[in-house]
């Protein structure tokens, strides 16, 4: 089979989250010692979300990386294009012999992809879906669970293959139900006691975020009940 290459942008959550706090205090810091003290309610909060942009997408930079990931009859290998900063990682070739399963796992702020190895490691890749990304990441994806077994199944190998499969997702997991049904209820309980009682410390935006983190989880269980 011929070679498939795709190119990624992937990127280092912890590299991501230190460059975002350390933006955002110093813009803070600066902004309190250099610019003058607004008075506008609305400006000031332009302001403050302007702030928080163009922070996420600096740190989005600073934790971003680029990748070539490439299909082969010998197995996937991860070319670095451009390292995270302070890395020093060397290319990563994983034999088909040794993948045994995939996950894709769609979170708030974060897809990653998963690919599990008999020799009890794991390929990892993460990608911040917060903001527009141009690359080949959603294309592996689609692809991997076609071509992962084709190019598998046509190795010159003497061990019996096994079909590389989707592992579970948290989202089928009952515990993770239960624990979204819990958290439902709590959810239910602040809302009653902010309508019945305006004076509550539970702000609205609060409310907001929570119910909708809440809607979001829910629809990811469900779509994973839909395609089991």
């Amino acid at each position: 089979m011929k070679l498939r290459e795709y190119h990624i942008k992937i990127h280092s959550i912890s590299r991501f989250f230190i460059a975002l706090i350390l933006i955002l205090i110093s813009s803070m810091l600066l902004m309190e010692e250099y610019t003058p003290r607004i008075e506008n309610e609305i400006i000031s909060i332009l302001q403050f979300l302007a702030v928080i942009v163009t922070s996420v997408y600096l740190a989005h930079l600073i934790g971003m990386a680029q990748v070539k990931v490439t299909f082969s009859k010998q197995g996937l290998v991860h070319t670095w294009k451009r390292r995270f900063l302070f890395s020093w990682e060397k290319e990563i070739i994983i034999p088909w012999e040794i993948v045994d399963n995939y996950l894709f796992h769609e979170d708030r702020t974060l897809d990653s992809f998963y690919i599990n190895l008999t020799t009890k490691k794991r390929y990892k890749i993460n990608q911040l879906n917060i903001l527009p990304i141009n690359d080949d990441f959603k294309k592996l994806i689609k692809d991997f669970p076609v071509l992962s077994n084709k190019y598998k199944l046509g190795t010159d190998s003497n061990i019996e293959m096994k079909t590389i499969k989707e592992d579970k997702s948290i989202y089928s997991n009952k515990g993770f139900k239960w624990l979204l049904y819990i958290l439902t209820i709590g959810f239910i309980i602040l809302l009653l006691t902010k309508i019945l009682n305006p004076e509550s410390k539970t702000t609205w935006s609060s409310l907001g975020i929570i119910g909708t983190g809440l809607m979001f989880y829910g629809t990811m269980i469900k779509e994973r009940k839909e395609n089991n």
